[in-house]
Order: structure tokens, then C-alpha cells, then sequence
């Protein structure tokens, strides 16, 4: 059976009794717990301080939703502690589809067997409400209240808390690492220090969790590595897509556990999860979090270094075109040389003045990537003259096909395009002209294959939406696109 415990911050003296009673009870009752810290709820998402981020780990909750608990217990009095009533139903209401009971009395719900003297034994009611999700998820009412147990929580001093974090800083963020070699150090260190299961689960890309951008879990999330039973998970080239509500029964296959969870961000984007076998430190103060914001930065290190090289192949491009000949008036002026359209730097100025013109509330950005997947063999063999002409002719296609758009030739054999419409049919329109065009290029051509690979993405308007980020995901799509054929 898996359940889910819903709580603020372990820093609160409170919080930590209730999850050593709920240890205890999941322990005794072999039941796997899943602790999930998520802090205080807040009105609304954001506030006026910069360095406030509740809302990004209230997105902790939100997994709740996907993982297959059999039940969900919530402290809510806690965790709702500076919001409405309303605001309190509004939060557990996601989770009517779960079986789902409180810590504290609220209006509408069930509610655990409050024990005598709450105040002072909170371990108790931690151990109270495991046993009673068992019996209810069983019989759908709630059992007689559990015998008072003993419970002992000795934690180690702060001091030796900051020595574990400064050590595992130091073992990770100190060396350069080859790929992304730097994650399956801190799951090598987590068994070092006696813990058997540790997941590191990250998205492809970042996911907004804002005001304007509410998020939305994905579906696929990366495991950049884990182990499990005490043993590293070996997966194909080290990498291993899985379904993001399954993170939790990767660990849970063979045996009940109590794990801690906790989310990876970086300012209004969420970057995926931790996965870790309880231990009693995590319950010192600030522990947790300053492992998750290890984590944090390995993973935006890794975000920049792949930035690097990205960069840095991109320069490489720039140097081969500067290298020939009549290259260099790609880069005077706006216009491309060969085709008498706009050129890498016509098209990034016309596009940029589009967007700051005309790209608002209500109006779709349409981006196109398209690529002559075939030019560098027609160079090779049928020579640069032959090239060029093809280069014209896919030149004239496209102005056909995207009317009214901007249009650029971005590389030697790569064409960009951007338009901003409230036609909603309009990008699947172009995806059809395109679809068409494209074929009776390939079967004009006698002598040799002549066939575009292109990409087409929309875009709703967004603040704080670049013209790179869309580039970016457009080239992305195409790349898959490539990859799939």
C-alpha cells in the first residue's frame, strides 16, 4: 500500500513529530510512506519578495495528484496555516478522485483519531493517522484509535548536519565532470552514507509554474540516476525516460519503504525531483532543502555547460561560412547573397521588430525551421553551381508557401520563418502547403534527392516569451523530427 503525507516544513518542531510517528506506524505496519514537504500554501502564486518561493514548493502537491497513492493524508491545519477556509477546500479538493484524510478537523472531510493531549504527543497522531488510512483504505470507515506508543528522536547536532552538507557540496560541485557524471555522485553518496534508495528525476526542459503560466506535470520525466535496494540502476547509456506518476513505484516494486520527496526549481520554472530514503536528518533543520539546492545547481550547471557547446558549435558554423569566399556578405547587410532575400542578420532584426510590433494578448507566433537535408551531397557530387541553383528554387518554394511571412536563409542550407496571426488554422494550413510543396519538389527532381525536413511550431503569446526560446524549441522539434526517420 502507498500513501501519501502531505506536510509544510520540517522545521517545524510540530511537522517533525508527526513524521516520526507516521515512520514509526509505516514501519510496524510494512506500508510504503511517501513524505512530502510542500511548506505553507500561499494566496495566491507569488508575492512582492523576489526570494519568496512557497509557490514553487507547493508544486510538490501537485505530484500528489499523479503518484498512485491509495490514500493521501494531509496536514492540513499546518500546511493551510495563512490562508482562507476557502482557500483550505479549494487545495484538498484536488484530490477528490484519492481517498484522502485529514490531520486536524475540517468541515466535509474525515478526519484521523484525534489523540488525548495532542499538543504534547504529536508523534502519536503521526502514528495514528498511518494506521487509520490502512484500515480505511481496507473497510472505508475508520478503526478504534491506536494504544499510545513510545517514540524516541535524537537528532545529531547542527554542527554535524553542516559537515554532511559541506561535504557533499565539496564532492560535487568542485570537479568538472563528462556528461552528466555529476548525478551519480550524489546517489553514490547517499549509499555511502547508508541510504538505499535515491532518485534524481529531471525534465527535457523547464517547466513555468507562474501566475500566468500554471503548470502542467508532463507526462515523460528523465532519471538521471538512481539506485535502488542498495544497488545503482543501470540503465540503456545511463539514461531512462519513465512515466512521471510511476517515479514513486520504481523504488516500490519489491518491498514497502518510507521515502522524502522533494521538488528541483529554479525562480518560476520547475526542473523535476528527488526521490530519497528517509533518514532521521532529513529532519534537521534546512537539511532537506540544502540538498535539493545542490541539486539545484548541478542541474542548472549542466543547463549552462550544454548552453556552452551549443554556443560554441554554433561559432564553428559561423567560421566554416566566413571561410568561403563570397560567405562573408551573409554577414554585411541584411540581404543573403544567393537568394536576394534576408540573410541570418535581416531575418533575427526583422523578426525581432515583428515581435515588439504586433506579438500580443490574443495573437500566435508561427515559427518554421526548414532544412536541405540534401544540399551537401548535391555539392559533393554535382558541384556549387548545381547547390546554389537548388538553394533559389527551395528560396522560391518557400516564398509561395509562407505569404506575408519573414523569411531568412539562417545557414547555408537552413531557412528560417515567423509570423504573427489570430487564424488559429493557420500553422496546420502551412503544414499542408508545405506537405504538398515538398513532394512535388522530390519528384521533380531526376538526377538527384531533393526532400526538406521542416518544422512548424505555434506559440501563444507569453510575457516573458523570447524569440530564442521559440527558435530553440522549433529547432528541438525538428531534431526529433530528423531522429524519427
Amino acid at each position: 500500500m502507498n500513501i501519501g503525507l502531505l506536510v509544510s516544513e520540517p522545521e517545524d518542531e510540530i511537522v517533525k513529530k508527526i513524521c516520526m510517528g507516521a515512520v514509526k506506524a509505516a514501519n510496524g505496519k510494512e506500508v510504503t510512506l511517501v513524505i512530502m514537504p510542500g511548506k505553507k500554501l500561499c494566496s495566491k502564486k507569488g508575492t512582492a519578495k523576489d526570494d519568496d518561493f512557497d509557490y514553487q514548493y507547493n508544486a510538490l502537491f501537485d505530484y500528489a495528484k499523479q503518484i498512485s497513492f491509495d490514500v493521501i493524508l494531509v496536514d492540513i491545519e499546518r500546511i493551510g496555516k495563512n490562508v482562507t477556509i476557502l482557500r483550505k477546500e479549494a487545495f484538498l479538493n484536488k484530490f477528490k478522485d484519492i481517498p484522502l484524510l485529514t490531520l486536524s478537523e475540517q468541515e466535509g472531510y474525515t478526519c484521523v483519531n484525534q489523540v488525548e493531549n495532542e499538543k504534547e504527543h504529536f508523534e502519536q497522531l503521526g502514528y495514528e493517522a498511518v494506521c487509520d488510512a490502512i484500515f480505511y483504505v481496507k473497510n472505508q470507515v475508520l478503526p478504534p484509535a491506536e494504544p499510545d506508543q513510545k517514540f524516541e528522536f535524537n537528532p545529531e547536532p547542527d554542527y554535524k548536519a553542516l559537515i554532511n552538507i559541506a561535504e557533499i557540496g565539496r564532492k560535487i560541485l568542485h570537479r568538472k565532470y563528462e556528461s552528466e557524471a555529476s548525478y551519480k555522485v550524489v546517489t553514490n553518496i547517499a549509499l555511502e552514507n547508508g541510504l538505499k534508495d535515491c532518485g534524481i528525476f529531471l525534465y527535457d526542459k523547464k517547466v513555468k509554474n507562474n501566475e500566468k503560466n500554471t503548470w502542467k506535470i508532463p507526462e515523460k520525466i528523465g532519471v538521471k540516476a538512481a539506485i535502488i535496494n542498495g544497488k545503482e540502476a543501470l540503465f540503456d547509456d545511463g539514461k531512462l525516460e519513465t512515466e512521471t506518476s510511476e517515479i514513486i513505484s520504481l523504488f516500490t516494486r519489491d518491498n514497502n519503504k518510507v521515502l522524502i520527496m522533494g521538488n528541483l526549481f529554479v525562480g518560476d520554472c520547475q526542473l523535476g525531483a528527488m526521490i530519497v530514503d528517509f533518514h532521521k536528518k532529513f529532519l534537521i533543520d534546512n537539511f532537506f532543502d540544502s540538498i535539493t539546492g545542490i541539486l539545484t545547481g548541478i542541474s542548472r550547471l549542466s543547463y549552462l555547460e550544454r548552453q556552452l557547446q551549443e554556443t560554441r558549435e554554433e561559432l564553428y558554423d559561423v567560421q566554416e561560412e566566413l571561410a568561403r569566399d563570397d560567405s562573408v556578405l551573409d554577414h554585411i547587410g541584411d540581404q543573403d547573397y544567393l537568394t536576394g532575400g534576408l540573410n541570418r542578420r535581416g531575418f533575427f532584426a526583422k523578426a525581432y521588430d515583428l515581435l515588439k510590433e504586433n506579438f500580443n494578448e490574443g495573437k500566435t507566433a508561427i515559427v518554421a525551421y526548414i532544412n536541405m537535408e540534401s544540399l551537401k551531397n548535391i555539392n559533393d557530387i554535382y558541384g556549387h553551381e548545381e547547390g546554389d541553383r537548388v538553394v533559389k528554387k527551395v528560396a522560391d518554394i518557400l516564398q509561395k508557401v509562407f505569404d506575408d511571412c519573414i523569411i531568412g536563409r539562417i545557414r547555408g542550407d537552413e531557412f528560417a520563418v515567423i509570423e504573427i496571426t489570430d487564424d488559429e488554422d493557420r500553422s496546420e494550413a502551412l503544414r499542408e502547403e508545405m506537405s504538398v510543396q515538398n513532394t512535388k519538389l522530390f519528384s521533380e527532381s531526376k538526377r538527384y534527392i531533393n526532400h526538406l525536413q521542416y518544422s512548424i511550431c505555434e506559440f501563444s503569446y507569453e510575457e516573458n516569451l523570447s524569440l530564442r526560446q521559440m527558435l530553440k524549441e522549433t529547432d528541438e522539434s525538428l531534431q526529433r523530427i530528423k531522429g524519427n526517420i
